[in-house]
């Protein structure tokens, strides 16, 4: 990307109190699946306002854990989204179920509720949306579906922590739900994840597949090694303690940001719908067609700016596509936003200046394209 970026892409949010419970673990010699764990679970689950929380060593995990724990088997379908992180539909087909790929909302970058019906058959079995960005997914429309079809609705919402949906947070609509802390996540543990129910069974379940299929008299499964570290969770709890005031700064930050943006005209801003509210998990744009994204990538990262993609056509990644035969014109909104989607800095405590300097840089990207097209 040229020389060391000087505005990174994200900055995880790590303070000194999260310094001090790190070390109050090591001292403790209690590392693994402690007392500090349990609180963890404990203060995640109230601020979701649900009974239980199961922390595990990462989002895939997690969502590995959601399918098992809702019973997919080898041979079932889960209709998933078609733009979304590979661990989506990576962990339906590790168990051998079958991921059923659906397209993106025309303009948004969600998977598109109203295509379900078509793509679902006798053998379909759940559901699992993806808050892409942390904008949540159409919700409503998603559980009716799945309501009549009598479907398992599966939240990953590994990037959703702090979002709602018609005032309801992401993560507790559906059956259950994965999260991720992973370092480019709002609340961040390094790695580690979540499984949230309110379903006692379901947590009984996940709890013993996380810890090798032990239920707590003898190993019931052949489960895995899927535990968080008590000093992750000593991370996690000062995390979430802050987390409340350090959406609202985000929110307020991503305000600014966007009224900076507003007069290049060949890029959009993407924004949720009025019955969402964001957790700006990641400042997502979409650039016009004639606009390289590769080389302005390339020309941010000779600024000293990181910038990234927005997400991945699953379909159309080399295992999908040559496994399944899928073509591009099969998902056209989704193959769309993974050729112009492109996520901007932004992070805790990223200034004014800094972000002038990004807003700065694509605007004299825009003169130089103004000057190739005559």
């Amino acid at each position: 990307m040229g020389k060391s970026s000087e505005i990174r892409l994200t900055r995880p949010n790590i303070s000194q109190p999260e310094i001090e419970a790190v070390t109050q673990v090591l001292l403790s010699g209690m590392l693994v699946s402690g007392p500090v764990v349990e609180r963890f679970e404990k203060m995640l689950a109230d601020y979701l306002g649900l009974p239980y929380a199961v922390c595990v060593s990462s989002g895939t995990a997690a969502l590995h854990l959601s399918l098992l724990s809702a019973d997919i088997k080898p041979g079932d379908e889960v209709l998933v989204p078609a733009l979304s992180f590979p661990a989506t539909a990576n962990t339906v087909e590790i168990i051998g179920a079958v991921p059923i790929f659906i397209d993106c909302q025309p303009d948004g970058v969600n998977l598109d509720a109203e295509k379900l019906e078509n793509k679902i058959s006798p053998r379909s079995k759940a559901i699992m949306p993806v808050h892409a960005f942390g904008i949540p997914a159409e919700m409503d429309r998603i559980l009716s579906v799945a309501k009549k079809y009598n479907l398992v609705v599966i939240e990953d919402a590994a990037c959703a922590l702090g979002s709602k949906y018609n005032n309801v947070y992401c993560g507790t609509i559906g059956e259950l739900a994965a999260f991720s802390f992973h370092p480019r996540k709002l609340l961040t543990t390094g790695e580690g994840g979540a499984v949230i129910s309110s379903d006692q069974s379901t947590i009984k379940l996940v709890k013993s597949l996380r810890n090798h299929g032990y239920d707590g008299d003898d190993f019931r499964y052949p489960g895995f090694n899927y535990r968080m570290t008590d000093f992750q969770a000593g991370m996690g709890l000062m995390q979430l303690e802050k987390f409340s005031s350090m959406l609202e700064e985000r929110k307020k930050m991503a305000a600014d940001y966007k009224s900076m943006l507003q007069d290049i005209e060949w890029l959009k801003v993407i924004e949720a719908g009025p019955e969402a509210q964001p957790n700006i998990q990641t400042f997502i744009v979409k650039l016009d067609k004639y606009v390289d994204r590769k080389s302005l990538m390339k020309y941010l990262g000779m600024h000293g700016i990181e910038t990234t993609i927005g997400s991945y056509c699953l379909p159309l990644m080399r295992y999908y596509r040559l496994r399944y035969g899928y073509r591009p014109e099969e998902f056209p909104h989704a193959f769309d936003n993974y050729n112009r989607l492109l996520s901007l800095p932004l992070y805790k405590g990223m200034s004014t200046q800094e972000m002038e300097k990004v807003v700065r840089a694509l605007k004299s990207f825009t003169v130089k394209i103004e000057k190739v097209n005559g």
